[in-house]
């Protein structure tokens, strides 16, 4: 559990694709995670039993969701992805994700 957390000294992970993640706040079963994208970048389209939902910080992503168009959003917006639904993003400026997931990623508590 971590009840406080400030982004700016949480542990940066650098993912495959070049973005940066840093886990926020957790506990019971809810964990947030900001995640910072360079621009044209596409992330690997993958799956996971969590619960996610997302708010665009800053920057412009295309959210690639199967079952659902395409949909590109901008700062202020924010998506759902249910549980085991393939997704992907690609990113057209700097960008900054914040994403909240249920339950808890363990994969990412066990990053460093």
């Amino acid at each position: 559990m971590k009840i406080f957390a400030n982004a700016a000294e949480e542990e940066a992970i650098t993912t495959a694709e070049g973005a940066v993640r840093r886990v926020l706040s957790y506990g019971g079963h809810l964990m947030l995670v900001q995640f910072t994208f360079p621009p044209d970048v596409t992330s690997l389209e993958h799956s996971h039993p969590h619960e996610q939902i997302g708010y665009v910080v800053a920057g412009e992503i295309d959210l690639f969701l199967a079952g659902s168009p395409t949909t590109r959003l901008g700062a202020g917006a924010s998506y759902y992805v249910p549980p085991n639904v393939r997704h992907f993003i690609r990113t057209y400026a700097p960008t900054v994700l914040v994403d909240a997931f249920n339950p808890v990623r363990e994969d990412f508590l066990k990053q460093g």
